[in-house]
This record gives C-alpha cells, sequence and structure tokens, in this order.
C-alpha cells in the first residue's frame, strides 16, 4: 500500500510542478516484459495465499522471490534512468529479509496492531500469512535481519494504514525521484528549436 501511495503521490507532485505524463513515452525503458511477469507472480502469491508459509522450498516462496530477482534484472537493465540505483538498492534489501526468513516478509503482531491490521491476520501461529501482502507474522527474537523486515507502522488513526520496511522507504524515494526527473525533463528538440 505504502508503495503504490508514493507512485501515485510522485506523480501528482511532478505534474504540480509542471511535469507532463506524455514525457514517460520517451522513457528508453527496456525489459518492461519482465517487470510485468514480475508483477502478476506477486498477484498471484499474495492474492492467492496459503494460511502457513512453508518456507523456502514452497512453490510459493520462490515464485515471490523469483519475482524480486526479475525486478532486479529490470533495474540493472535500466540502471541509468533516475533513481534506478534507489530502486535497485530498495528492493534488495526487502529480497534479502525476505530470503532470510522463509521466502516472505516477516512482521511482528505489534506492528500489525499498530497499523490495525488484525483482521488481515490468519492464524496466532508463528510464519502465518497476513492475507493480501506478502507478509507472516514472526517475533523480533525470530526474524533474521529484522530492522529490514516492516517494522514502522502506519497508525490504523490515519487515513490510510500501513506497514513498511526500510526497503520500502528507499524504493519510494527512488520512484519519487524517478518520476520528479522523468515527467519534468525537458523536450530536447524544444531545447533545439529555441537555440536555432
Amino acid at each position: 500500500m505504502i508503495l503504490l501511495l508514493a507512485f501515485v503521490v510522485s506523480i501528482l507532485m511532478a505534474l504540480a510542478r509542471g511535469g507532463r505524463l506524455t514525457a514517460l513515452a520517451k522513457v528508453p525503458f527496456r525489459h518492461g516484459w519482465a517487470a510485468m511477469t514480475a508483477f502478476a507472480l506477486q498477484i498471484i502469491v499474495i492474492y492467492f495465499p496459503l494460511p502457513v508459509s512453508a518456507g523456502l522450498a514452497s512453490p510459493r516462496a520462490l515464485l515471490l522471490m523469483g519475482s524480486y530477482a526479475l525486478l532486479l534484472f529490470v533495474v540493472w537493465a535500466n540502471c541509468r534512468l533516475p533513481g534506478m540505483i534507489l530502486v535497485g538498492a530498495g528492493l534488495a534489501m526487502n529480497l534479502i529479509v525476505m530470503a532470510a526468513n522463509g521466502g516472505y516478509m516477516p512482521i511482528t503482531s505489534e506492528a500489525v496492531g499498530r497499523a490495525g491490521l488484525q483482521h488481515l491476520v490468519q492464524s496466532a501461529d508463528t510464519g502465518a500469512r497476513l492475507m493480501a501482502t506478502k507478509d507472516i507474522l514472526l517475533p523480533r527474537d525470530q526474524t533474521r535481519f529484522w530492522f529490514l523486515s516492516d517494522v514502522f507502522a502506519i497508525p490504523s488513526s490515519w487515513p490510510v494504514s500501513s506497514v513498511f520496511s526500510i526497503g520500502d522507504v528507499v524504493l519510494a524515494l527512488g520512484v519519487f525521484w524517478f518520476f520528479q526527473r522523468t515527467l519534468l525533463a525537458r523536450d530536447a528538440v524544444t531545447e533545439s528549436t529555441v537555440l536555432a
């Protein structure tokens, strides 16, 4: 949810500053098919969840981590675009903590409670999935690289409540930078015409 919000806010801010959506058509983005495939894999894992993760060997965990690997490939192929290094760093942080904890993103029951998302918890058991997310419940003392997990929470008293990781923050900064630089880019043809 936090990444979708960052995506929308980034575009709206760029448009408010005089940016144009048509500028996206001029972005030399490579291997978009791989990004679409990655998102399709994530939809399968997130919206058709099993109650409890079976660990790294489970097909769903492998699909989820495979989707992140595909996204990292796309970032590498487009690393010259603005913000892509930050996007890649955020994805890598998330992939590290997920791979170290069974293939899903760890979250504590306390973070779930702060965000008011208890209704998504399918079971109070350790390793239980949260509905419609990539998260599993893990106590902090059982989480490897806990500082990279979903430790931040937007409280339920806000219009949008969510949990997110430091990797999500870095990724969102990369997305913000990409849209600010891309939508506000000057048209090279217009510049050369003015100079002539």
